[in-house]
C-alpha cells in the first residue's frame, strides 16, 4: 500500500462513524459571559484572606510554634493551587467545599500547639557540678551561668508508683552503680495540661502566674523526684535546709516551676533549696476499704502527703553529702503546700523531719466531715465511700483491675465522683482533725512563721460569678440561717458590685485569714515554739492584673526572690524593698527559726503581740490584725469551712 492511501480506510472509518452519530448529537450551544463572573472572583479571593487571617488568629491564640505556622503555610497554599479544581456548578457543593477547607486548615492551627518539654537546669552553658555520693549512688548536677550555684534536678526519692505500686505508701529508690546525670527535671505528676482555651486565654487577658498555671511540662506517674539548689562557696558548717512543696490545689503544682527556683536564695551562700514533687488529685487520695485491707497499717489514701514524708526521710538521709544539716530542716508550701506542711505538723509520722514551718495561704484548720458540702477533709468513712463509688464508675472493678487501667480513664471517672480527691482523716496520717491536733498540743512543736493576702480569691474575677442582688442575700438566709443578719452586715450586697465585693472578701476571710490565725495562735496556745504571723499587701506592678491585688500566690516571688521568673510585670524599685525584706526575713528563720534580723523591722510573736500581724508591703512593719470582726465571725461558725 503506498504512502498516500496508506490511512485512507481508517479515514472513510472515521467518516461514516460521524455520519451515523450525527442525528444524536446536540447542537453546540454558545455560552454567554456570566454577568457575575468578576463578583464570584472577588469573592473566592475575600473568603481565602478570611481563611488565612482567621487560621493566623488561631496559631496566634495556640501559641504555635515554627514548625505549626509552617504546615499551615502549606496546607493553604495547597486549598488556592487545587481550588481551581473545586466543584462550580452549584452553591452548595462550592460552599461545601470551603467549610472543608476551612476546617482542614484551622484544624491544624488549633491542633498545632507546643509540645510540653521537660525543663532544663542550668543556665546557657551548662557545666557538670561535682560528683556527690548519695545513698542509692552518685550523682552529679550542673552549675549556673554565674558559677555561684549547683543544681541537682529530677533525683528519684521513691520508687515509680506505678502499675502495683499505683495507690501504695511509698517505696524508697532500688541502689545503682552508674552515676546519675541530674542535669534536667522530671515530668509534672499527673495532672491536667494546657488546652487550646487555657493557651488563647493567657494570650487574650493577663492572667496572674500564666505559666505555673498552664503547666508547660509533661506528666507522668512518674514523678517522684526532689531538685536540690546548693551554694558552690565552700562553707565551714552544715547548711540549713529549705524544703519547698508546691500547691495547686492537690490537682496541679510541680517542683520543676520556674516560680519556686531556688538558685537565687541559694546564692545568698546561706541555705540550701529542695522542691519536690508529690502525687495529686485521685492518683494521691483514693481511699478504699481494699487498700486499708491491703496496706500493713490498715488504712489508705493520703499517698501524695506520705510522698512528701518519704522526700524528707530521703532528705534527712542525704542532704548532709551536698552540705546540708540534716536537723535544720524547714518545711514551706503556698496553697495545698501550706496545707501541706501544716498536715507535716501535724501527723506524728513527720517527726524528727521538721524543724520550723513556713505556710502560706493554705491550713489544715478547716471542718471534717464530706468536702461535697463544703468541710475541707472527708471523714474515713466518706473518703471510702467515694472510692466504692469510683469504683463503680468504673464498672464495678477491683482495686487490681484499676491498677492497670491507663490513668486517663480513671482521672475521667474520678471527676466525676466528686470533689473527694485531698486530704482525709484516715487514722494513719492524722487520727483525728488537724485543727484538733493543734488545739490538743499534739502538733510537732516548731517554730512557724504563716500569713496570708489582702485579695486571696481574686483570681476568681478572671471567671466572675453570678452577683444578682435577690439570690445573693437569699442564699445568705438560707446557708447562715440565725446568723444571716451578722453575715449581711459583714458582707452586703445592696448592689451588684456590693455582692461581687462581699462573695471575694468573704472566702478570703473564711478560707485564708481566719485559718492562718487561728494556725498560729493554736500554735501559741498548746505550744512553747514561737509563731509569726504576716499579711501580704503588696499589688505587683503590672496594669493588666491591677484589678486582682494582692492576688493569691502573688507573695511566693516576693519571697524566695524569682521576681520576673513567672510573667512579665515590669518589676521596681518599690518592688524590691519588699521582696528584699521578704528573702530577709525567710532566709533568717529558715536559719535561726525566728525572722528577725539586722536592718528589718521588728517582728514580735504572736505571744508578745496577739492582736498585730506583720504587714508585708511597700512600707512593711507590724500592724492591727486584718478584718478582726469577720475572722472573729468564722471562728465562731459552726457550719462546713474549707
Amino acid at each position: 500500500m503506498s504512502g498516500s492511501n496508506r490511512y485512507e480506510w481508517l479515514q472513510d472509518l472515521v467518516a461514516q462513524v460521524k455520519e451515523f452519530v450525527r442525528p444524536f448529537a446536540r447542537e453546540p450551544r454558545t455560552v454567554a459571559p456570566r454577568p457575575n463572573a468578576p463578583w464570584r472572583s472577588a469573592w473566592s479571593w475575600v473568603s481565602r484572606a478570611l481563611l488565612a487571617v482567621l487560621a493566623a488568629l488561631l496559631l496566634w491564640l495556640n501559641r504555635s510554634p515554627w514548625w505549626g505556622w509552617s504546615l499551615v503555610a502549606l496546607l493553604f497554599a495547597a486549598l488556592v493551587v487545587t481550588a481551581k479544581w473545586w466543584p462550580r456548578r452549584g452553591v452548595l457543593l462550592r460552599v461545601g467545599a470551603w467549610l472543608v477547607a476551612a476546617v482542614v486548615v484551622c484544624g491544624a492551627a488549633v491542633l498545632a500547639h507546643p509540645a510540653p518539654q521537660v525543663r532544663v537546669a542550668g543556665g546557657d552553658d551548662p557545666r557538670p557540678s561535682e560528683l556527690v555520693a548519695t545513698r542509692e549512688g552518685p550523682v552529679t548536677g550542673v552549675r549556673n551561668d554565674a558559677g555561684t550555684v549547683e543544681i541537682f534536678a529530677g533525683i528519684p526519692y521513691a520508687q515509680p508508683p506505678v502499675g502495683d505500686l499505683r495507690w501504695r505508701p511509698p517505696r524508697p529508690p532500688r541502689p545503682r552503680t552508674e552515676v546519675l546525670a541530674a542535669d534536667r527535671f522530671s515530668a509534672a505528676p499527673v495532672q491536667g495540661t494546657s488546652t487550646f482555651f487555657t493557651r488563647a486565654l493567657s494570650q487574650i487577658a493577663d492572667v496572674p502566674l500564666e505559666n505555673t498555671l498552664l503547666n508547660p511540662y509533661p506528666v507522668s506517674e512518674d514523678s517522684l523526684y526532689l531538685n536540690i539548689w546548693r551554694p558552690i562557696a565552700p562553707t565551714a558548717q552544715q547548711l540549713p535546709v529549705l524544703v519547698y512543696i508546691p500547691g495547686g490545689g492537690f490537682a496541679t503544682g510541680s517542683g520543676a516551676l520556674p516560680l519556686y527556683d531556688g538558685e537565687a536564695l541559694a546564692s545568698s551562700g546561706e541555705v540550701i533549696i529542695v522542691t519536690i514533687n508529690y502525687r495529686l488529685g485521685v492518683l494521691d487520695f483514693l481511699s478504699h476499704p481494699e487498700l486499708a485491707a491491703e496496706a500493713g497499717y490498715g488504712a489508705s489514701g493520703n499517698y501524695g502527703i506520705l510522698d512528701q514524708i518519704a522526700a524528707l526521710d530521703w532528705i534527712g538521709q542525704n542532704v548532709a553529702a551536698f552540705g546540708g544539716d540534716p536537723d535544720r530542716v524547714t518545711v514551706a508550701g503556698q496553697s495545698a503546700g501550706g496545707e501541706s506542711v501544716c498536715l507535716l505538723g501535724a501527723t506524728p509520722l513527720a517527726e524528727g523531719l521538721v524543724d520550723g514551718i513556713i505556710g502560706a495561704s493554705g491550713a489544715c484548720m478547716g471542718t471534717t466531715g464530706d468536702t461535697e458540702n463544703g468541710d475541707q477533709a472527708d471523714t474515713r468513712a466518706v473518703a471510702e465511700d467515694a472510692g466504692r463509688r469510683l469504683a463503680r464508675e468504673l464498672g464495678g472493678t477491683t482495686i487490681d483491675q484499676m491498677r492497670r487501667m491507663p490513668v486517663d480513664k480513671i482521672t475521667r471517672a474520678a471527676a466525676a465522683v466528686g470533689p473527694h480527691w485531698r486530704p482525709s482523716i484516715d487514722g494513719h496520717l492524722v487520727d483525728r482533725s488537724p485543727a484538733q491536733i493543734y488545739a490538743d498540743g499534739d502538733q510537732l512543736d516548731v517554730p512557724l512563721l504563716v500569713g496570708s493576702n489582702t485579695d486571696e480569691s481574686s483570681l476568681a474575677l478572671a471567671a466572675p460569678p453570678d452577683t444578682d442582688v435577690d439570690s445573693y442575700q437569699a442564699s445568705a438566709r438560707e446557708k447562715y440561717g440565725q446568723d444571716a443578719e451578722r453575715f449581711l452586715n459583714l458582707y452586703p450586697g445592696g448592689t451588684e458590685e456590693q455582692v461581687l465585693d462581699s462573695m471575694l472578701r468573704s472566702q478570703t476571710d473564711q478560707a485564708m485569714t481566719r485559718a492562718m490565725h487561728q494556725w498560729a495562735h493554736l500554735q501559741t496556745q498548746t505550744g512553747r515554739a514561737p509563731a509569726y504571723p504576716y499579711f501580704f499587701t503588696h499589688t505587683p506592678p503590672d496594669k493588666g492584673l491591677e484589678r486582682y491585688g494582692a492576688y493569691h500566690g502573688a507573695e511566693v516571688t516576693y519571697a524566695y526572690d524569682t521576681l520576673g521568673n513567672d510573667g512579665d510585670a515590669d518589676y521596681g524599685p518599690v518592688d524590691y524593698r519588699p521582696r528584699d525584706q521578704m528573702r530577709g526575713y525567710w532566709l533568717n528563720f529558715v536559719r535561726h527559726g525566728d525572722p528577725n534580723g539586722p536592718g528589718l523591722p521588728a517582728w514580735p510573736t504572736v505571744r508578745h503581740t496577739p492582736g498585730q500581724v506583720m504587714e508585708l508591703g511597700t512600707d512593711s512593719g507590724m500592724a492591727p490584725r486584718p478584718r478582726p470582726d469577720a475572722v472573729d465571725f468564722w471562728m465562731s461558725y459552726d457550719g462546713p469551712i474549707p
